[in-house]
């Protein structure tokens, strides 16, 4: 799941937000202009139609690559078929970019295969050169199963584009495993790793409960499609999708106008401050904190409501996240949570600030913010 080699985003810095409706303060730095200015080279693949160029590879039988499984059954699906499962996927980032995003699948006009000595980046590398020039990006799908305990998939951004986008020159792409697509799940396949692959394609980093598991590469939080994707399968073994998409990841997408992503100072008086839960694309009310810590760190303090994609969680609640804005690219990125769940009355206080939450309901809270003394 980590940037393939040679992948390599380049930033243009964008102009500076003004912020003077969401109390950003003009002589500081602010991390969350930071955030957008390394978004930027993915905020055009992230608007209007993404398309996505579906391309089997065929496995033989004793493939020495330790990444499958020794298992002699292959996955029976075309690329057709493939593609007509995939559509709920579209519809997940439908919902989650409040229609700002399409992602359209196609099968590839053929199928790719390796050696028995090769391995699944070769297959990847002859997906990619086999691709349509409309391609923005190449899914590859294994007929063969991969190994216990051995990676799901893995995927990127790619490198930065101007006026040729496709795949073949920016080499992007997202693989998987046959897994998820084998003859037991009937031609309904648990799609929530292809949702998580496809947020890396979309330079979107993971997320984790701690930056200690966040270093360790462990996905843990059942808050984020970029961290432990299968959350909400784990719940209720009859759900599909993932969990939905950090605030960060939103507005680093584009989604939602940084002007609804307030801005409170640790050092400015205590404030009351109304968001929405994150699900609420449609709305023009804010919904969520920016509390900076430093140029480059904030804390993301925003709404998970229980509904749709969270229907799985026990109620509504307020996360609390560190976000370091480091490196060039989106990708570079480290998110992590410092308070899981705070309900109404509670409070999570660190880096020189409390958040209290006062009210919440109907996809609604009500937020204190406060210096320590």
């Amino acid at each position: 799941m980590k940037r393939f080699p040679g992948a390599v985003l380049l930033s243009v810095t964008l102009p500076l937000w003004c912020g003077c409706g969401a109390g950003a303060s003009s002589d500081r730095p602010d991390p969350v202009e930071r955030l957008m200015a390394t978004s930027e080279s993915a905020l055009d693949r992230a608007r209007g139609e993404d398309v996505w160029e579906v391309a089997i590879c065929r496995i033989p039988i004793g493939a020495t690559d330790p990444l499958y499984a020794e298992l002699d059954d292959r996955m029976e699906y075309g690329a057709d078929e493939i593609v007509e499962q995939l559509a709920p996927v579209s519809e997940y980032y439908e919902r989650w970019s409040g229609g700002r995003y399409t992602v359209r699948f196609v099968p590839a006009a053929a199928d790719v295969s390796v050696l028995t000595t090769e391995t699944s980046q070769q297959c990847v590398d002859r997906a990619l050169g086999q691709s349509s020039p409309n391609a923005q990006g190449v899914l590859v799908v294994s007929d063969a199963q991969h190994a216990e305990g051995a990676e799901g998939g893995r995927g990127g951004p790619g490198t930065s584009c101007d006026d040729d986008c496709s795949a073949t020159l920016t080499r992007r792409y997202v693989y998987v495993g046959a897994s998820d697509f084998m003859s037991v799940w009937e031609g309904v396949p648990p799609l929530d790793l292809i949702e998580h692959e496809l947020g890396h394609g979309l330079d979107w980093p993971h997320s984790s409960l701690s930056a200690e598991s966040l270093d360790g590469v462990v996905y843990d939080s059942p808050y984020d499609l970029m961290s432990n994707s299968a959350a909400s399968r784990e719940t209720d073994a009859t759900l599909r999708h993932g969990p939905g998409i950090l605030v960060v990841n939103l507005l680093a997408a584009g989604w939602i106008d940084p002007e609804r992503v307030v801005r409170w100072w640790p050092d400015e008086d205590s404030r009351v401050i109304d968001i929405v839960s994150r699900s609420r694309l449609s709305s023009s009310e804010s919904i969520a904190v920016a509390v900076p810590i430093d140029g480059t760190t904030f804390a993301s303090v925003e709404l998970v409501e229980a509904t749709g994609d969270d229907a799985f969680h026990d109620g509504d609640f307020v996360l609390v996240h560190r976000i370091e804005v480091v490196g060039a690219a989106g990708f570079d990125r480290r998110q992590y949570l410092v308070s899981g769940e705070l309900r109404e009355g509670e409070e999570w206080s660190g880096d020189g600030f409390t958040v209290r939450v006062l009210t919440m309901g109907d996809g609604r809270a009500r937020i204190e913010f406060s210096e320590d003394a």
